[in-house]
This record gives structure tokens, sequence and C-alpha cells, in this order.
């Protein structure tokens, strides 16, 4: 029997800079929902350049706070 690790982040969306949420699964993203639509894949999402992944969820939570209008 294998057990698998499932969470969800908030994460800077590359395209357009809003918060977006990131579904990982074993440390894999596999899916994203950014209110933006902008539509990146998983992969896209993380590989983007300029993504930046705070270290602490203190930090990511400042991150998307600073994006709210």
């Amino acid at each position: 029997m294998s057990s698998s690790s499932e969470r969800v982040t908030w994460e800077t969306c590359p395209g357009c800079g809003r918060a977006a949420a990131v579904g990982w699964r074993d440390g894999m993203p596999v899916r994203t929902d950014c209110p933006g639509g902008c539509g990146l894949t998983a992969g896209e999402f993380v590989r983007a350049p300029g993504a930046v992944r705070p270290s602490s969820s203190v930090a990511r939570w400042a991150a998307v706070a600073r994006t709210w209008a």
C-alpha cells in the first residue's frame, strides 16, 4: 500500500501576479487555479521565470496579501 501526500498552497501567478491555488501531490504540482484565468499548467506555473517560492507560510501569506486590491 502506498500513501500519497496532498496539499494546496497559495502562490504568486507568474502570468498575472495574483494569488493562485496550486494543488500538490507527493511534492509535485498537479493543478492550478488562477482567478485571473491565466490557464497555465501546473508544470508551467512552477517553472515560470520569476516565480518566487517564499520559504514559510507567513512569507506566502504576505506575498498573497500584497496582490489584494
